[in-house]
């Protein structure tokens, strides 16, 4: 079964899956694309003699390998319709959000080009455009594509728990962490398979809040939803964010306050959470006293508690607009002139705010450009993900306001938009296929479903709700 419509005087033919649910090497490329979009770090690139964040190397080395294969894959989905021209057109209507932030790009790359050489423009591929890309694919994912790249998922970011532990615990490194040319060996913080800890702790984080949070996680059976929540948990200081640290035990702390509050008021528990219980909280208090006393957190509690003038920082940064002339304002400062600035101010950390970063760099034009895009991708995300996706995207929203984020070359939209997809976001192909009256739309959820409670809300569909589809 298909669906048609109508794009000047052809149609396009939205593809459908299979009985099996794949599109073949395309879905084969988009796995292998997750797989190396969570599994080559930039550290592990640069170990094996890629230049992708060092100055040296030519423009086809600053792009992340995951790009190029899910370009690839985008491309040989358009070609395989019968219509190519019609499909692409087609699907750019269907993902309008993301349809607008892959034009804002090419706006800010023709500005760049042409009026700001001094910055690279290599930061929109990764950063943004391949956010787009990614929901481009996933829009048309058959539910076996998305079944196996979950289960993909989940086995390389417990992998990548498991890593960070070792590292946190023996100083040893998978790859070397290394910034602007330097080996980091004071850093205690994990890097394993995701990278910079900013990264590691928002993508662990992201994972931990959509298992404690989505009533139905694609590709996990609901025994191990406990085991790897509390991995996760234990992973986080050893990666050592203290925004994604917080926003992950707090999300635990409202999940368990609730769930308490509801046993007091009568409410029957499983004897299965009971024993867990029973046993996991004593066993749990003697390993965290145990690791304490050995100072295994004395490296994070001394970063909460003096962070180095980070806080600080982020409110200093906005120092630099003080003699900024309206042209600057416009079009945004120099590259020398904002590294000067931001050296005499005593930004030792840099701009720890991607949405300054943009304005002091490209202007308050382009940058309203570039915001309207990626509000319009935002958009998209949480229509996929519904519900089940508000926390996880306003946990990114808060992590990319607080650090450098996406006015650099980062994957912080991009494995995000990933999990979302993958383990939250409906079949939407399977929803094209169900009676009109049938199909779980997206109006239902955000619009005449049930009602949104706010965090309670998604807290209730925490870690012992029954499994069901329908997040």
């Amino acid at each position: 079964m298909s669906s048609r419509s109508t794009v000047g005087e052809r149609s396009w033919r939205a593809p459908t899956t299979s009985r099996a649910g794949s599109r073949g090497i395309v879905d084969l490329l988009l796995v292998v694309a997750v797989i190396a979009l969570l599994s080559l770090s930039n550290y592990a690139l640069e170990f094996f003699g890629i230049p992708y964040t060092s100055s040296t190397g030519s423009i086809i080395s600053k792009i992340h390998p995951a790009t190029y294969l899910i370009v690839v894959a985008l491309g040989l989905a358009v070609l395989a319709n019968p219509n190519p021209v019609g499909y692409l057109l087609g699907l750019f209507l269907r993902c309008m959000g993301s349809t607008f932030l892959f034009v804002a790009c090419l706006l800010v790359w023709v500005f760049i080009s042409r009026y700001k050489v001094d910055y690279p423009a290599s930061f929109l591929i990764d950063t943004l455009m391949g956010a787009a890309f990614i929901f481009f694919l996933f829009r048309d994912a058959g539910e076996r594509t998305r079944l196996w790249t979950a289960r993909v998922v989940h086995v390389i970011l417990v992998l990548n728990c498991f890593l960070a532990i070792a590292e946190g615990l023996t100083g040893w490194r998978l790859f070397p962490f290394i910034n602007d040319g330097r080996v980091q060996t004071w850093e205690y913080r994990a890097t394993a398979l995701l990278g910079h800890p900013l990264i590691g702790a928002l993508v662990t984080g992201v994972y931990a809040v959509i298992i404690m949070t989505v009533r139905d996680v694609r590709g996990l059976d609901e025994r191990w939803r406990l085991p790897i929540a509390l991995l996760c948990m234990v992973t986080m200081p050893f990666i050592g964010s203290r925004t994604s640290f917080t926003v992950v035990y707090a999300t635990a702390a409202v999940i368990v306050g609730l769930k308490a509050l509801r046993f007091l008021r009568g409410d029957a528990i499983s004897v299965r959470a009971m024993l867990a219980l029973l046993v996991l909280a004593p066993v749990g208090i003697v390993m965290i006293a145990a690791l304490f006393q050995m100072g295994l957190f004395d490296n994070f509690l001394e970063r909460f508690m003096n962070d180095k003038g980070s806080a600080e920082s982020r409110i200093q940064l906005f120092s630099l607009f003080q003699d900024m002339g309206l042209r600057e304002l416009l079009v945004g400062q120099s590259s020398a002139a904002l590294e000067t600035n931001v050296r005499l101010n005593g930004l030792s950390e840099g701009i720890e705010n991607s949405w300054v970063g943009h304005l002091l760099r490209y202007g308050i034009v382009m940058s309203a450009v570039l915001w309207f895009g990626i509000a319009g991708w935002f958009v998209d995300m949480l229509r996929a993900g519904g519900r089940s996706a508000i926390l996880p995207m306003t946990f990114v929203l808060l992590v990319i306001s607080t650090t450098v984020g996406i006015s650099g070359k980062t994957t912080m939209l991009t494995i995000p938009a990933v999990l979302i997809l993958t383990l939250v976001a409906r079949d939407e192909s399977a929803a094209r296929a169900m009676p009109r009256g049938a199909a779980d739309d997206v109006s239902d959820r955000l619009g005449r479903g049930r009602p949104f409670a706010g965090l309670a809300a998604v807290a209730t569909d925490g870690i012992s709700s029954p499994s069901g589809r329908g997040n």
